[in-house]
């Protein structure tokens, strides 16, 4: 069975409690239950209010097992002056490492929006590249071509452009985007800077090039602060160099293979953690430099527009400016250190406090924890999918974005179920809980 978001809402706390248990009531009662879908479409349409609950659930059991412990006061809870207030949400794209084999394939049989999303960047794929993106994503993993860089990077692109779309089909938007090395490429779309075509023809060309410095180098990622990176990369004597900076205790360096291994092999001397990324070019480095005329005439006819909403660059950590997402920004960001940490600070100075990370498995809630802990801010950090649950994950996000104040399309969300009325006990429930409680006198002297 499909999983499904319950969700219901109240005005206040004690009315909240009196819904949980009257649903608790009525499946421990086991009468008459419609589909797991309408029922819970009929919980979320039929409530409103800043305290709320929400959870994923596979079947009525575990639909009665979260209601049991919602009911002993045993979820935790987005509180509802949160609520209230909306905080800000920003779209979160990754760079590589949040790929694996079966990506995609959920989402791809039971989310026509999503689907259709890809089917479109699939085609311009085919044009700029030569081949499809979605029976990559069918393949098994001994015949897909997805170790190959110039077939991965168009994929996931593609991948969270359609992510995006089924988000937004679902109602949610976001206020920010941010994007972490090549997730700056689906960043760039969703707020507007760039065309769908153009966003993929910068995916396809961008990574085609990349293939010309495999072997030139590598990458390694750290638990070095930004200023101990600096430091390993300046006693280096132009070996090595930074070519990220995640968080305040991680970082990614970039170098010739030999003096890669003799710093993971000294820091692991040390307790520090240290490892060189396998299946990666040494991107944000010297060794891209070769590319800029070729990657500039590749892109020279990609055409930006200002973004429709903040975009943080993670080049220079601010929003981007005008139209500035052309040609030379892309070799910018090809070529120069990824300032995440940085940009996910000025984000949450900014006022958003709720990051969903777009991605095809979470990569990045952890170095955005950490700079959020690090700075004494608050955050709720949210994935878009994870292995072989792709849709649960989601709809665990969507709760919780909907008990931070969004308000999702719940008629797109049960697109299969019909608009019918609540049955007559869910709408004696909800009026019974709706109706005002009698106030105590001694609470009215």
């Amino acid at each position: 069975m499909s999983p499904r978001l319950f969700a219901v809402a109240a005005d206040t706390e004690e009315v909240l409690r009196l819904l949980l248990g009257a649903h608790l009531d009525r499946i421990r009662a086991g009468r008459a239950l419609p589909s797991l879908a309408r029922y819970c479409r009929e919980a979320a349409a039929g409530t409103a209010g800043v305290h709320r609950i929400a959870f994923a659930v596979d079947s009525y059991d575990e639909l009665r097992t979260q209601l049991e412990a919602a009911c002993a006061g045993e979820v935790g809870r987005v509180p509802s002056h949160v609520t209230a207030r909306r905080p800000g949400l920003v779209f979160v794209f990754a760079g590589q490492g949040a790929q694996w084999y079966g990506m995609g394939r959920e989402l791809l049989a039971q989310e026509p929006v999503f689907r259709e999303a890809l089917l479109r960047c699939d085609r311009l794929i085919g044009e700029f590249a030569g081949f499809s993106a979605v029976e990559q994503l069918k393949l098994p993993a001994g015949k897909a071509r997805l170790d190959e860089l110039d077939v991965l990077q168009p994929t996931m692109v593609s991948l969270q452009i359609a992510l995006t779309a089924l988000w937004r089909s679902w109602g949610v938007t976001p206020d920010a985007v941010v994007g972490h090395s090549m997730g700056e490429i689906a960043a760039a779309h969703t707020a507007g800077g760039l065309t769908l075509r153009d966003a993929l023809k910068v995916a396809c060309r961008r990574s085609a090039l990349l293939r010309r410095i495999s072997g030139k180098g590598a990458l390694a990622t750290t638990e070095l602060s930004p200023a101990e990176a600096q430091a390993v990369a300046e006693a280096s004597g132009g070996g090595i160099s930074v070519a990220g900076e995640n968080s305040p205790r991680s970082t990614v360096l970039a170098g010739d293979s030999d003096s890669l291994a003799a710093l993971v092999g000294k820091l692991e001397a040390k307790d520090v953690y240290c490892r060189v990324i396998k299946g990666t070019v040494a991107s944000h480095s010297r060794y891209v430099e070769e590319l800029r005329e070729d990657l500039h005439e590749a892109l020279r006819t990609v055409v930006p527009a200002p973004t429709r909403l903040p975009m943080y660059s993670t080049v220079t950590a601010e929003p981007v400016r005008d139209a500035g997402l052309g040609a030379a920004y892309w070799m910018r960001n090809l070529r120069e250190p990824v300032r995440f940490a940085a940009a996910v600070e000025h984000l949450s100075d900014a006022g958003h406090e709720v990051f969903l990370e777009v991605s095809a498995h979470p990569v990045l809630l952890s170095p955005m924890r950490q700079t959020l802990e690090h700075g004494e801010r608050q955050g709720w950090l949210l994935p878009s999918g994870r292995r072989r649950a792709e849709l649960r994950s989601m709809l665990t996000s969507l709760g919780t974005l909907y008990a931070c104040g969004r308000e999702p399309n719940w008629a797109a969300l049960f697109r299969e179920e019909g608009p019918d009325a609540l049955t007559p006990y869910q709408a004696a429930v909800l009026e019974a809980a709706r109706r005002p409680r009698p106030v105590p006198v001694a609470a009215r002297l």
